[in-house]
């Protein structure tokens, strides 16, 4: 089963630098995730206790603690605190068979590897990098809607 919560977790820094200054509602963030106010209201608190965002209780007003190009996407997955690697190996195989006891542990080095580069790609990429891609992204669809008139 796919794991959402670092898309979910960045796509809510993302709108709220797009929207900000506009009043925003654990509502109407979760509308854009198409989920429910109370899962964006357990995120914006996880983002809150990284040091990435800085709430008010009781205040729809969310702002960032740093700069978004010093906002990274690796930042953002240790915040959500993972239990595990992002490809976790099956070690519920057989030992009585000799690939059943073999393969996970050659399988683990590889996995040791990727999870080493994808954790220093998403040091790479910030939120900044991420409004602005999607910012571009919008003003496209937009472009393309006035076409179609």
């Amino acid at each position: 089963m796919a794991n959402t919560r670092l898309s979910d977790l960045l796509q809510i820094l993302v709108y709220l630098k797009v929207h900000e200054g506009e009043k925003l509602p654990s509502t109407i963030i979760a509308a854009s995730l198409n989920t429910n106010p109370s899962l964006v209201r357990q995120m914006i608190s996880q983002l809150s206790k990284a040091g990435i965002l800085k709430t008010q209780r009781g205040s729809t007003q969310i702002d960032f603690c740093r700069p978004l190009d010093e906002i990274t996407a690796l930042d953002v997955y240790r915040a959500s605190e993972p239990t595990h690697d992002l490809l976790v190996v099956d070690r519920n195989t057989s030992q009585t068979c000799s690939v059943g006891v073999a393969f996970p542990n050659v399988l683990a080095g590889h996995f040791d590897q990727l999870q080493e580069a994808i954790e220093a790609r998403l040091a790479k990429i910030t939120i900044k990098q991420l409004v602005n891609e999607t910012q571009a992204d919008i003003a496209r669809h937009v472009e393309r809607d006035e076409a179609k008139k």
